[in-house]
């Protein structure tokens, strides 16, 4: 029996910020890849914060320039507590390692296209409003079954499938892999865009605000212009105890319970209807297997308190390129190829899921916006905010200790350790 012939090397299911960025780093590589979205895009979404430590990944990608033309710096992370007052501002240039000291806050329809349409200019065929239906391995290559907008069918052959789906994560779903994070607190979160908001002046119009209540916390994301991303992630008993409420009802609920928020949206005007998304964390038992894997979202998604979507995003989406490119020069496509991907996955994955759980469930909330007494734990925070979550040695001392008054007086003595 004839070898079917492939269509492509590499067939990409997502052209979100995980699926374009694996795209572009293979078709650097010089390899074909189609990708496979199902929606038109530019498209609304979620997760408009980016964090320094992207910068690498832009450059690479060839999209620095641009993002500097059309976004506004964020220069650091500024945390309020609503009920005490106490806020604390984190500056990305005080970092341990500050080789970017500033990110970018994006409306995400317009950067997830920018990253989309950088895949298309680096040669990846990418097609909208088509949805991959179905998926069939053997032991040579993969057949992709996807249905177009017109509702025609096909399919099509690749060496290796990455499913870069987002939350919906089409083969974690398939193979049972997803497993929820039972140990983070909140499960909602409500969103709007505000016009004209109190926004801080000068270089730090671009800060991103972080305001914690006694009901969960919200986000106050600053774009270039008028407009500003305002929403609030709840916790489950903030909401059980509203059960019933609308959308609207649910956030102005929040709002009602936190005067520094309402300080922020004085005489602003809200210019989109308010929605909510579910915020369940998760992870996949595993990232990889035969002739696939799994990027981004369709990995793991973890609490967004700290912006971390898109970081993982890309930098997955790099590192599964390269784990591709290598498996298809060996010749050697199989599961346990591509189990050294995960491990790099992880390394950052586990870091910004320990920073969760700390906030949630022990002592990081409270040191958030009263770091600045302890220089080194304050500078170990704003690595972490800006995104320098892949060298899991430097964070051992604070993890193995939690981040209790003990761990933060001994840190000290570990500083000269991490910046080597």
């Amino acid at each position: 029996m004839a070898t079917k012939q492939f269509s492509y090397d590499v067939i990409v299911a997502g052209g979100g910020p995980a699926g374009s960025t694996t795209a572009s780093f293979l078709r650097k590589q010089g390899r074909s890849v189609l990708v496979l979205e199902k929606e038109r895009f530019p498209r609304f979404h979620l997760g408009e914060s980016l964090l320094p430590c992207g910068g690498e990944v832009w450059d690479e990608l060839g999209v620095s320039d641009e993002m500097k033309r059309r976004y506004i710096h964020k220069p650091g992370a500024r945390f309020i507590h609503s009920e005490s007052g106490l806020t604390q501002t984190y500056y990305f240039s005080e970092a341990i390692r500050p080789d970017h000291p500033f990110a970018y806050e994006v409306q995400r329809a317009d950067f997830d296209n920018l990253l989309l349409r950088r895949s298309e200019e680096l040669g990846a065929v990418v097609r909208e409003e088509t949805a991959v239906r179905d998926v069939q391995f053997d032991d040579h290559g993969v057949d992709v079954t996807i249905r177009s907008s017109d509702g025609s069918t096909e399919v099509v052959r690749s060496q290796v499938f990455v499913d870069a789906t987002g939350r919906d994560t089409f083969l974690g779903t398939r193979f049972g892999l997803k497993v929820s994070d039972e140990l983070v607190t909140t499960n909602l979160a409500c969103f709007t865009h505000y016009e004209h908001c109190v926004r801080q002046t000068g270089a730090d119009e671009g800060n991103i605000t972080i305001v914690l209540f006694d009901g969960g916390w919200w986000w106050f994301i600053p774009f270039k212009g008028t407009v500003t991303s305002v929403g609030c992630t709840l916790q489950k008993e903030f909401t059980l105890s509203r059960k019933g409420l609308t959308a609207e009802q649910m956030f102005m609920a929040a709002l009602e319970a936190t005067p520094a928020m309402q300080e922020l949206l004085q005489g602003a005007t809200r210019v989109r209807p308010v929605d909510t998304t579910g915020n369940w964390s998760y992870r996949c038992k595993q990232f990889y297997g035969d002739r696939f894997l799994l990027v981004g979202d369709s990995a793991a998604f973890i609490d967004p308190l700290f912006s971390t979507g898109v970081l993982m995003a890309v930098t997955c989406g790099k590192y599964a390129a390269r784990a591709i490119h290598e498996a298809l020069l060996a010749g050697d496509c199989s599961a346990e190829r591509f189990a050294s991907y995960q491990q790099q996955a992880l390394q950052g994955a586990d870091l910004f899921k320990g920073l969760v759980h700390e906030f949630y469930a022990r002592n990081l909330r409270p040191l958030l916006v009263r770091s600045a007494a302890h220089p080194s734990t304050c500078a170990a925070i704003t690595s972490a905010l800006a995104g320098d979550v892949y060298r899991p040695a430097m964070w051992q001392g604070l993890f193995r200790e939690g981040f209790s008054e003990r761990a933060v007086d001994s840190y000290g003595t570990q500083r000269s350790s991490m910046e080597s």
